[in-house]
C-alpha cells in the first residue's frame, strides 16, 4: 500500500485523528495519508456541521506539520453529498499506479455493508481499521473480511462531538486538538452556537 485515504468531516479535527493516522501510516508503512475533508456527509446530519471551507482550513492546520500528511479536496470542490467510491474511483483514475487503503473506524466498519457501493469499495481498496470507543468488538462482514486489517492504536476517547460541547460550555480544549486547530476555533468563534 502507498497511500491511505482518511475520510470525514473533520468537525473538527482533532488528536485522536492524529494519532490514528500517524499509527497507521507507521504500521501499514504508507509513503502518505491523505485526510479527506467531506463537503456533504452522507452518514451525519448537518446539525452542529462547521462550514465546509472552516473545516477544510482545520484539517490543513492539523496535518501542516507532518510531510507524510497531505490534505485532498476533491470531496469539498464535488457538488452534492459524498460517496467514498465517488473518492476513490476519481483517486484510482488520477494515480494509477498507487495502491490506496482506506482508513475508518470500528464503528463505520459495522455500518460499512450500509454504504453507497460497498463490494465496489473493498473490491478497490484495502480497510484499514481503527477501534472506535463503543466499537471495540467490530468484526467485518464474511465478504469483506479478506480486505481488512486491523490497526493497533491506541483507543483515544476523544470525540469531535465532545469538542463541540466544550465549545459551547465555554470550557478548554486545549490538548485535544492541537494548538493551530484551537487558536483556528477561536479566531473564527466555531462550536459557540452549535454551527
Amino acid at each position: 500500500m502507498d497511500i491511505g485515504l482518511f475520510g470525514g468531516s473533520f468537525n473538527p479535527p482533532h488528536l485522536a485523528h492524529l494519532v490514528v493516522a500517524e499509527v497507521v501510516r507507521d504500521q501499514f508503512d504508507l509513503d502518505q495519508v491523505w485526510w479527506i475533508p467531506n463537503a456533504t456527509p452522507p452518514h451525519k446530519s448537518d446539525e452542529g456541521l462547521a462550514g465546509v471551507k472552516h473545516r477544510l482550513a482545520m484539517t490543513q492546520a492539523a496535518v501542516a506539520d507532518n510531510p507524510a500528511f497531505g490534505v485532498c479536496d476533491l470531496e469539498v470542490e464535488r457538488a452534492g453529498v459524498s460517496y467514498t467510491i465517488d473518492t476513490v474511483r476519481t483517486l484510482q483514475e488520477e494515480h494509477p499506479d498507487t495502491e490506496f487503503g482506506l482508513i475508518i473506524g470500528s464503528d463505520s466498519l459495522d455500518q460499512f455493508a450500509e454504504w453507497h457501493c460497498p463490494d465496489e469499495i473493498a473490491e478497490r481498496v484495502a480497510l484499514i481499521v481503527y477501534k472506535r470507543p463503543g466499537g471495540i468488538k467490530s468484526v467485518a462482514e464474511p465478504r469483506f473480511a479478506n480486505r481488512v486489517h486491523y490497526v493497533a492504536a491506541p483507543v483515544l476517547e476523544i470525540s469531535s462531538t465532545e469538542i463541540r460541547s466544550r465549545r459551547r460550555a465555554g470550557r478548554s480544549i486545549r490538548y485535544l486538538v492541537s494548538e493551530p486547530v484551537r487558536e483556528y476555533i477561536e479566531a473564527h468563534d466555531l462550536y459557540r452556537r452549535g454551527d
